[in-house]
């Protein structure tokens, strides 16, 4: 080792992490690449590529997703923005498509995280439609039948975009989640797949691990774990 080079400390070394917090979407469940991928699914032709018609859809989509506008004023904005091209009913069975299946092996990690003395949460940027199906719950009662994605009613937490009137990247959704858990700084090890999330929680000093969607998440996720110092089961 050369002189005044500092080592990096075994993980037995590090502090864990008191709370680990999921993004849902790309991380926990599998998602579309693409909306065109999710017409297909709902089995409707895909729109032609349009800039503008991609701006009003992402801004519909954010109203959405901070709670502004319901499920039936979105899609029935969204056939006008498509101009009649898609149905609202039809435009929801896409929303639909959107989310796809829980990554194998989610439920597992999570019942070592809590074995582990960790608490668990997730921070979600979602709509009320989503999210409805993801916790299995309406709001007022559970859903009929078996939960589509049974990790996340495991999960201790759940913060969504839409209840607390703020999406990630910006601060108040990320501070709500603070509050929730009595936690902050480097006591919350956060997994997302944006880029722009990591940034944002890193600024609030959350330890952050960008993660591709496109790969074994849970696997991605268990190494940084345990190179946290997170004590995990082989």
């Amino acid at each position: 080792m050369h002189a005044g080079t500092v080592p990096t400390p075994p993980p037995s070394a590090v502090t864990p992490p008191k709370v680990v917090c999921f993004d849902l979407g790309g991380v926990l469940i599998r998602l579309c690449d693409s909306w065109e991928e999710a017409f297909a699914r709902a089995g409707l032709t895909p729109p032609a590529a349009d800039a503008a018609l991609d701006d009003a859809r992402r801004e519909l989509v954010l109203r959405f997703d901070v709670g502004d506008v319901s499920y039936d004023h979105w899609a029935e904005s969204l056939a006008r923005v498509f101009d009649g091209a898609y149905s609202a009913d039809e435009l929801k069975a896409m929303h639909r498509a959107l989310t796809r299946d829980e990554r194998p092996g989610t439920a597992r990690l999570i019942a070592d995280l809590h074995d582990a003395g960790i608490v668990t949460g997730c921070l979600s940027n979602t709509n009320a439609a989503h999210w409805a199906r993801l916790i299995h719950h309406d709001g007022s009662e559970p859903l009929a039948g078996t939960p589509e994605y049974p990790c996340i009613p495991q999960l201790q937490h759940h913060v969504a975009s839409h209840l607390v009137r703020s999406a990630k990247p910006d601060a108040p959704i990320y501070e709500h989640f603070e509050r929730l858990v009595g936690a902050r700084g480097d006591q919350i090890l956060f997994f997302d797949d944006r880029e722009e999330n990591i940034v944002a929680a890193r600024a609030r000093g959350w330890r952050a691990e960008h993660i591709d969607p496109h790969g074994d998440t849970v696997a991605q996720m268990r190494k940084r774990l345990r190179d946290e110092g997170v004590a995990l089961p082989v």
